[in-house]
């Protein structure tokens, strides 16, 4: 294969498809959307509906982890075909876990904390909302370091890719 005939899937995990700024700007996008997800959730849940921040933090946890698998996993760093559970999907969760607990903890404490003092609902709904989102943005270096070793190297088994996807292009 010559130097600039690559499949997609070598590409991510090469970092060649614009280079390493490419794949942090894919994953900072992607960790938005994630995160987004995840916040209103959360704040849905806390807030209006009075669920416990253990709770909103599992559900708001849940509705941003699926989005950010997909799309770290298939856009931030190229990779296709059938993952491996124990190569991808269980560190994946087991990192992702981490944030959670992490979330859970730190919610249930800035509550705690915050059912004490003498401030409205609407400032500890915002003041708890923004400690959900605080320990997302605290992991995100550390979460994107670990997602660069667990989806940025080949498997040593690479699955074929979906029926749609275009073969690696060999040299004649």
């Amino acid at each position: 294969m010559s130097g600039h005939q690559r499949s997609s899937e070598e590409e991510g995990r090469t970092g060649s498809a614009g280079g390493r700024r490419g794949r942090i700007l894919r994953y900072a996008a992607g960790s938005g959307v994630a995160t987004v997800c995840s916040e209103v959730t959360f704040l849905c849940l806390y807030g209006p509906l009075r669920a416990s921040p253990a709770v909103a933090s599992v559900v708001g946890w849940l509705a941003g982890a699926v989005p950010s698998y997909w799309l770290n996993r298939t856009w931030a760093w190229g990779r296709r075909g059938r993952a491996s559970l124990t190569r991808e999907v269980l560190p994946y969760v087991a990192i992702i876990l981490g944030t959670l607990l992490l979330a859970t903890l730190a919610t249930s404490a800035a509550d705690a904390i915050l059912n004490r003092s003498r401030i409205s609902d609407d400032v500890r709904v915002i003041l708890v909302g923004a400690t959900f989102l605080g320990v997302y943005g605290v992991v995100f270096l550390l979460r994107y370091l670990l997602f660069d070793r667990l989806f940025g190297h080949p498997s040593p088994n690479p699955s074929p890719g979906p029926p749609d996807s275009a073969p690696a292009r060999t040299r004649a």
